[in-house]
């Protein structure tokens, strides 16, 4: 029998569990590859069915109920917006490809268009910018060795979540409310980011990861 010269290059799962950063345990898998920066077809299906994911999710559960009923202040909503992001930062835990943050971000957008987000295209161009920003928080984490790390994470996840409350305020045209209320929506925008985009996508990452997901990298 003719040896199967194109079968996939594929890492046994260890079963030793591995520090990454010092920080969480969890196991290493997935498929290795010469190139790193390549995307696989496993990149592009994590990016696509956890986007679409994120769409449904962040267009038919109205998160701000959480925030209204015991702080009802304007720009509260704020507080819970990173869940509109957490879906790229676990893609990006399971590839490390930040193609694939930005990949995640415009199928999540094409599916809020699709069920009839009020903004219209506007919410495709906000959750790329989102993915951009989130893109170059963990580029400025890594380039000082807090790529892994869950202070990195956290800066990281705050960047990617701060883009859509000032664009949003201001193009709601927002001049009328007191200086201080911007200032808390902002403030509220990168602690969800933190709290949400990264140190709770980190996690679920890990335990993604820990569970046996397969990753590409």
């Amino acid at each position: 029998m003719m040896p199967n010269n194109n079968k996939i290059n594929v890492k046994d799962t260890e079963e030793s569990l591995e520090k990454i950063g010092g920080q969480d345990k969890y196991k290493t898998t997935g498929f290795g590859q010469l190139d790193s920066k390549k995307l696989t077809l496993l990149d592009l299906l994590y990016s696509t069915i956890i986007g679409v994911l994120g769409g449904i999710i962040s267009s038919l559960i109205p998160f701000s109920l959480l925030i209204k009923v015991w702080y009802p202040l304007t720009g509260g909503t704020q507080l819970v917006s990173g869940h509109h992001v957490i879906w790229a930062s676990i893609v990006y835990g399971l590839t490390r490809k930040k193609k694939t943050i930005l990949l995640t971000m415009i199928s999540k957008g094409l599916i809020e268009f699709l069920l009839g987000d009020p903004w219209g295209l506007i919410i495709l161009f906000v959750n790329f910018m989102e993915g951009i920003c989130l893109v170059g928080g963990f580029f400025l984490m890594e380039k000082i060795g807090e790529g892994e790390t869950k202070l990195g994470w956290g800066i990281a996840g705050g960047f990617g979540n701060f883009f859509q409350a000032p664009f949003f305020w201001i193009v709601n045209m927002r001049w009328h409310l007191h200086w201080t209320l911007w200032v808390l929506a902002f403030m509220f925008a990168y602690i969800s980011g933190i709290l949400i985009v990264g140190l709770l996508g980190r996690s679920v990452k890990n335990y993604l990861i820990n569970a046996g997901v397969p990753t590409t990298f």
